[in-house]
C-alpha cells in the first residue's frame, strides 16, 4: 500500500463535511453517465475536468462516481495509440480531438491510483499505471539547457520547436508526479516533480509564473506565442505546490504577496507579470476560495472556513473551489459553514 492512500481517507476531518458541497458539484457539472460539463465552453467536455472530478470523487468517498467517470473517460476519451487520453469531446461529437493535454493525463492517472488504493481495484491501479508510463515516455522531455533535467510538455505533439520547447507552468503538480512515481517505480516521474519545483523557483525569481513560458539554450522566458501574463492557468501554480506540501516555495510567496497587496473582494485572476497591473477580477467564490488557501497565515496548521459551494459560479471557479478545499484540509484543515 502506497503513502497517498493516508491522504485519501482525510474526508473524515474536513472534507466529509463538504460532502455537501461535492453533491452540488455533481448536481452542476456531472452528467449522470460520468461526463464532466463546462457550460461555457460550449458544453464540451476536457480531460482536464474528467481527472479533476476522478480525484474528487476519492477524496470524497464516492465509489459510485469514481466508477461512472472512470467508464466514462475510458470509453469516450482513450482513443490515442500511445495510451493518452484524447483531451477534448465537443457536444454532440462521436469522436474526441486527437491531441491529448498532459494535466488531464496526470489527474486522470492520480485519480486512478488514489481511488484504486482507496477501493481496492486492483485494475484502477493497473491502469493507472499503464497511463503513467504514456506519460513518462512521451511528455517528459529533456530542459534545452540541461539535458539531465526534465520537463513536463503541454502535449505529446505541437511544442517543440526545434531546440525551443514551450511549457505551461500549471501543468506541474508535484504531489501528484511523486504519487505515479511511488506506484510505478518510474523515477522519471519523480525526477519531473523535483525539476518542475525547481523551474518554478528559476520562475519566481524574476515575477509571478506566467501561462506560458518558453525555454531554449538561451535561457527561460514568457511565450512569445501567449500574452505576456499571469492568468487562470497559472492561478494553479500556488494551488498545486500548497497541495503538494511546499507552502513556503518561491512562487507561493510571488503569489501570496501579490494578492496581499490588492484589496480583498475583487480577486486579481490576470495581472501583468508584476502583478501590479490587473486585467480581470472576479467576485466568484471559486477564487476567493484560493486565495484565502494561498494568505493562509499558518500554511501548515490553521484552519480555513469555507461557504456552502456555489455552483453557478460556473465550472472552473467552482472546480477551483472544491480543490482548495481538499488542498486546505490535506495541508491543515478545512471548516465548512452553513
Amino acid at each position: 500500500m502506497l503513502p497517498v492512500a493516508a491522504h485519501a481517507h482525510q474526508d473524515q476531518d474536513g472534507i466529509a463535511d463538504g460532502r455537501a458541497d461535492w453533491h452540488a458539484w455533481k448536481d452542476g457539472f456531472l452528467a449522470a453517465d460520468g461526463r464532466v460539463i463546462d457550460h461555457l465552453q460550449d458544453e464540451a467536455s476536457h480531460s482536464e475536468g474528467q481527472g479533476y472530478a476522478l480525484v474528487l470523487s476519492v477524496f470524497h468517498g464516492d465509489r459510485a462516481a469514481f466508477d461512472l467517470i472512470r467508464n466514462w473517460t475510458d470509453a469516450n476519451l482513450a482513443k490515442r495509440a500511445d495510451g493518452l487520453l484524447n483531451w477534448r469531446l465537443d457536444k454532440g461529437a462521436t469522436q474526441p480531438r486527437p491531441e491529448n493535454a498532459t494535466d488531464g493525463d496526470i489527474f486522470y492517472a492520480w485519480g486512478l491510483c488514489l481511488g484504486g488504493q482507496r477501493f481496492d481495484l486492483p485494475e484502477a491501479l493497473d491502469r493507472s499505471r499503464h497511463l503513467a508510463k504514456a506519460i513518462a515516455d512521451t511528455c517528459l522531455k529533456p530542459d534545452p539547457r540541461d539535458s539531465t533535467r526534465l520537463v513536463v510538455l503541454p502535449a505529446a505533439e505541437g511544442f517543440l520547436r526545434g531546440t525551443m520547447v514551450t511549457l505551461n507552468p500549471s501543468y506541474i503538480m508535484p504531489r501528484a508526479l511523486r504519487d505515479l512515481a511511488l506506484l510505478t517505480h518510474d523515477t522519471r516521474l519523480a525526477k519531473a516533480a523535483d525539476d518542475g519545483e525547481d523551474l518554478l523557483r528559476e520562475i519566481a525569481e524574476t515575477g509571478l509564473a506566467p501561462d506560458w513560458i518558453e525555454i531554449d539554450i538561451a535561457g527561460l522566458r514568457p511565450s512569445t506565442l501567449h500574452k505576456p501574463q499571469s492568468g487562470y492557468d497559472a492561478l494553479r501554480v500556488p494551488l498545486y505546490l500548497i497541495w503538494s506540501g511546499r507552502a513556503m516555495h518561491p512562487a507561493v510567496e510571488k503569489a501570496r504577496r501579490m494578492l496581499g497587496a490588492h484589496a480583498e473582494g475583487d480577486m486579481p485572476v490576470v495581472t501583468d507579470l508584476g502583478g501590479q497591473i490587473v486585467s480581470v477580477s472576479s467576485t466568484y467564490a471559486g477564487y476567493a476560495s484560493l486565495r484565502a488557501l494561498i494568505l493562509r497565515e499558518d500554511p501548515l496548521h490553521a484552519p480555513l472556513k469555507f461557504p456552502r459551494l456555489d455552483t453557478a459560479q460556473g465550472y472552473y471557479p467552482a472546480t477551483l473551489d472544491m480543490l482548495s478545499r481538499v488542498a486546505a484540509a490535506e495541508t491543515g484543515s478545512a471548516l465548512i459553514s452553513d
